[in-house]
């Protein structure tokens, strides 16, 4: 990972990707997430190399290829790890567009795509054919949240708001799972739940207790547009993989590490500050939100 400068870094990709394109993308992810709190992290940079970038609407596959073609064409040079397989199948099996912008190798794109109405997959690739052969766009189940009241930056990019991106992590994450992430964070590799849910905190803390406690109006709004027929049944598990990583120490401290080289670098917050955080989110949000699914017409109560 480098530590970069989200502010530069949204302008490097508003420089470098042509307007006519930017239309179709939306900015996820560390890189969304530090440039919103830019001001709270006081110049800070963001760990990553990686501006995940999510082409919509749901299903469009024609702009993400179109994109691909377009940036390969003003000179951006696919990565290491972005190269072509010879058939569509198996899909998962295909490469992500990861594309560096020309003359430079400071940071990479990924495009990702709108999940399509319906899919209930954790991760369906979209096979894409460019001439030297197929790619993929990862379409993940709970994406189409983090497109739900996009912002909007001073560069001009839309990037997804924090609240839908909590949602989104914590919906990814019913229980803690097996899955370590593949690159080691602190000489070893931590659950992707712990990174993930992690992330969710940060959020959290950066938002402070009072501007989190509207989460709750957000996330059922998303949650009623965007899984009409099932918001119920996801708002009143939405919590249950945060109150695991709570439970558990050894999750939680893994937790901790991500939020150190991320979002909350250098800001001394240990487990039990994470611990707090993450019980005041259930008391405010989490338990209101599930208390709203059982009631007829999800509305709040009154009186």
């Amino acid at each position: 990972m480098s530590a970069l400068d989200p502010r530069k870094l949204f302008r490097r990709l508003a420089e470098d990707i042509p307007k006519p394109l930017q239309r179709h993308l939306f900015v996820v992810g560390s890189l969304a997430a530090a440039y919103h709190f830019r001001a709270e992290l006081e110049r800070r940079a963001v760990n990553t190399k990686d501006a995940d970038v999510v082409v919509y609407p749901a299903g469009n596959v024609g702009s993400a290829k179109a994109l691909a073609l377009r940036l390969l064409d003003l000179g951006w040079t696919r990565t290491a790890k972005c190269f072509p397989a010879a058939a569509r199948s198996p899909a998962d099996g295909l490469r992500a567009f990861r594309l560096n912008p020309p003359k430079s190798r400071d940071y990479f794109i990924e495009l990702l795509g709108v999940p399509a109405t319906g899919q209930w997959k954790k991760v369906v690739w979209v096979p894409v054919r460019l001439p030297d052969g197929w790619y993929g766009v990862g379409c993940h189940r709970f994406m189409r949240l983090a497109s739900f009241r996009r912002l909007r930056s001073a560069e001009g990019l839309e990037y997804a708001s924090p609240s839908m991106m909590a949602l989104a992590n914590l919906l990814s994450h019913p229980d803690l799972g097996r899955q370590r992430m593949s690159d080691p964070v602190g000489g070893r590799k931590l659950l992707r739940s712990a990174k993930d849910l992690g992330r969710v905190l940060a959020l959290a803390w950066l938002s402070g207790r009072e501007s989190a406690a509207g989460w709750l109006e957000d996330w059922q709004a998303g949650l009623r547009q965007c899984f009409p027929a099932r918001w119920r049944t996801l708002a009143a598990r939405a919590g249950s993989g945060l109150q695991a990583l709570l439970d558990d120490r050894e999750a939680l401290d893994e937790a901790v590490v991500t939020t150190e080289v991320g979002l909350l670098n250098g800001r001394g917050v240990d487990a039990e500050n994470l611990r707090a955080v993450g019980l005041q989110l259930t008391a405010d949000v989490l338990r209101p939100l599930a208390e709203r699914a059982r009631r007829p017409g999800g509305v709040p109560r009154t009186g």
